[in-house]
């Protein structure tokens, strides 16, 4: 995590790196729960719900996160990207 505040009220920035292969699962967050992507390098298959999203280098796109959710590296390079999480309740 690059930053973050802490409270009902939540929003944090992080820096993710997967390697080819890698993939990462979540199973969901609070109601409301938003999430913010931009990939520097390579390919991000984000997958909510049922529903797929690839992400190109240089690309950004925002999801709800409250349900289950996974980050994959479906490539063979190196993937980089930033995410915000906003966990807002007001």
């Amino acid at each position: 995590m690059l930053a973050g505040t802490s409270g009902p009220d939540m929003i944090e920035l992080w820096r993710w790196t997967l390697q080819p292969g890698e993939i990462f699962s979540s199973a969901g967050h609070p109601v409301g729960t938003s999430e913010l992507f931009y990939v520097g390098q390579g390919t991000l298959t984000l997958t909510v719900a049922e529903n797929r999203i690839i992400i190109e280098a240089g690309s950004a796109a925002i999801a709800r996160t409250d349900v289950p959710h996974s980050y994959a590296n479906e490539q063979e390079t190196p993937l980089m990207f930033t995410m915000a999480v906003a966990e807002l309740h007001s």
